[in-house]
C-alpha cells in the first residue's frame, strides 16, 4: 500500500508528458485524428500515456460532466456500478468523492474502489483499491476556441494485475502493459467526448471495413514525431471514418539507424518475425505448389503466409506485400481485407530515422473473443487495433535498429 501510494504521489507531482500547447500543435498536424503519446513504453513499469481528442462542446460543460459520477456509467454502459460511498472535504467547497465501481466485460467482470477528485480543469481518477489499482488519471478539459475543448487523459494503471487474462498477456510481451492501458484508456476518452457532444449513449453501428490501401499514409504524423516528440516517446494517430468506424491507426518508432539503410531491411521476412505473435513467416511468391491465391502466383509477387500465436486473437494469414513504399494487404486468412503499412522519413537528428507503422487489422474477424468484444464496445475496434499496432511498431523498431 505504501508502495502504492508513492507511486500515485510521484505522478500527482510529476511534470506532465506534454504541455498543453504541444498537445494542440500536435493535433493541429495530426489533422483529423486523435492523438495517443507514450513514454518509453520498453522502460521501468507502469507506462505513463497521455491521449487527447477534440470535442465540440465549451469546457466548461466537460468539466460539469467530468466531476458528476453517473456521467460515467451513462458514457459507458459496461460500468455496471458506479456508487458513491464516502465523501472528504479537501477544501471550501470542494469535495472529494469514493467510489465504488464495477465494469462487466465479455471474458472478465473487474471492480474496485477510486477517488474522484475535481480540479480546476477537470477531475482526477485515483485508482485505490482493487483491479488496476494502483493507478492515477488526469482527466482535463481546457478550452481551445469558443465551442471547442481539448478533452485529455494522462496517467497510468496497473493493468498487468487485473485478472489472468492480463498477467498472461503480460508475460508474452513487455508490450501488452502499455498496449492494454491506452486500450481502456481510448475507450474512455472517446466514449466521455461522445458523451459531451451527444448528450447521450452514442457509438458507431456502420459496418466495419477497412479504407483503400492507397489511402494509408503515415507521413503527417511521422513529421509531427519528429518535430515534437523525444525519442524515447511514442506517438500515435488514432482515426476514424465519418461514421465513427476505424479508418485505421498510425504509430511512431524513433530508429537508431539511417533512413536509407531501412527500405532494404523491410523486405525480410526475419525482421518480421519479432512482432509477438508472428511465430512462423513462409515465403509463398511464384510458387503455385505453395500458394493457391491467384495473387500470389506472379512470380514478381512478395508473399508471406504467417502463421500468429497470439493469446485469444487470431491473425493467421497470406499478405501480399509491395515492397517500396512498404504496402501490405491479406489476401486470404483469418484477416482478409486487413492493410498494413511503413513510411520511413529521415529525423533530425544524424543517423535516425521515423518508422511509421500504419495499420487496419480487421480485428473484428480476429476470432471469437475480438467479436465479443467490439460487440460490447464497439469503441474497442480502435482501442484493440491501438493495442497491437502499438505493440507491433515498438517490436519492428527495436529489430529495425538491431539489423
Amino acid at each position: 500500500m505504501l508502495a502504492g501510494a508513492a507511486l500515485v504521489l510521484s505522478l500527482a507531482t510529476a511534470s506532465g508528458l506534454a504541455t498543453p500547447e504541444s498537445v494542440s500543435a500536435t493535433l493541429d498536424r495530426l489533422g483529423n485524428a486523435d492523438m495517443v503519446l507514450v513514454n518509453d513504453p520498453l522502460g521501468p513499469r507502469p507506462v505513463r500515456v497521455l491521449l487527447a481528442t477534440r470535442v465540440s462542446v465549451p469546457a466548461e460543460d466537460v468539466r460539469r460532466l467530468l466531476v458528476e459520477p453517473a456521467s460515467y456509467a451513462a458514457a459507458m454502459p459496461s460500468f455496471r456500478r458506479v456508487d458513491v460511498v464516502s465523501r472528504r472535504e479537501r477544501g471550501p467547497g470542494v469535495v472529494d468523492l469514493e467510489i465504488a465501481w464495477e465494469l462487466e466485460v465479455p471474458l472478465w467482470n473487474l471492480k474496485g474502489k477510486l477517488w474522484l477528485r475535481p480540479r480546476p480543469d477537470g477531475v482526477d481518477l485515483e485508482l485505490a483499491q482493487g483491479d488496476f489499482a494502483p493507478g492515477l488519471f488526469h482527466i482535463t478539459a481546457r478550452d481551445e476556441k469558443p465551442g471547442r475543448t481539448v478533452l485529455a487523459i494522462e496517467g497510468f494503471a496497473n493493468v498487468r494485475d487485473a485478472n489472468w487474462a492480463t498477467r498472461r498477456l503480460a508475460q508474452r510481451s513487455p508490450m501488452a502493459e502499455p498496449a492494454i492501458s491506452v486500450a481502456a484508456a481510448y475507450v474512455m476518452l472517446k466514449a466521455l467526448a461522445l458523451r459531451a457532444e451527444r448528450g447521450a449513449y452514442a457509438r458507431p453501428s456502420a459496418a466495419m471495413a477497412a479504407p483503400e490501401l492507397s489511402a494509408l499514409d503515415g507521413v503527417p504524423v511521422g513529421a509531427a514525431a519528429d518535430l515534437s516528440v523525444d525519442a524515447g516517446k511514442v506517438l500515435a494517430a488514432v482515426r476514424s471514418r465519418d461514421d465513427g468506424r476505424l479508418l485505421r491507426v498510425e504509430v511512431t518508432v524513433h530508429v537508431a539507424a539511417p533512413a536509407a539503410a531501412l527500405p532494404n531491411r523491410i523486405i525480410r521476412p526475419e525482421v518480421f518475425r519479432a512482432l509477438p505473435g508472428w511465430r512462423k513467416i513462409t515465403p509463398v511468391s511464384g510458387n503455385p505448389g505453395e500458394c493457391k491465391i491467384d495473387e500470389c502466383k506472379d512470380i514478381s509477387a512478395l508473399c508471406w503466409n504467417v502463421d500468429t500465436n497470439l493469446p485469444f486473437f487470431s491473425l493467421d494469414g497470406i499478405w501480399k506485400i509491395w515492397p517500396r513504399p512498404w504496402r501490405a494487404r491479406a489476401v486470404d486468412g483469418d484477416g482478409k481485407g486487413a492493410l498494413m503499412a511503413l513510411d520511413i522519413l529521415p529525423g533530425k537528428l544524424p543517423n535516425r530515422a521515423i518508422v511509421v507503422l500504419s495499420q487496419h487489422p480487421r480485428i473484428d474477424k480476429a476470432g471469437y473473443v475480438a467479436r465479443k468484444l467490439i460487440a460490447a464496445e464497439p469503441l474497442l475496434e480502435h482501442g484493440l487495433t491501438l493495442a497491437l499496432t502499438l505493440v507491433d511498431a515498438v517490436a519492428l523498431g527495436s529489430a529495425l535498429a538491431k539489423d
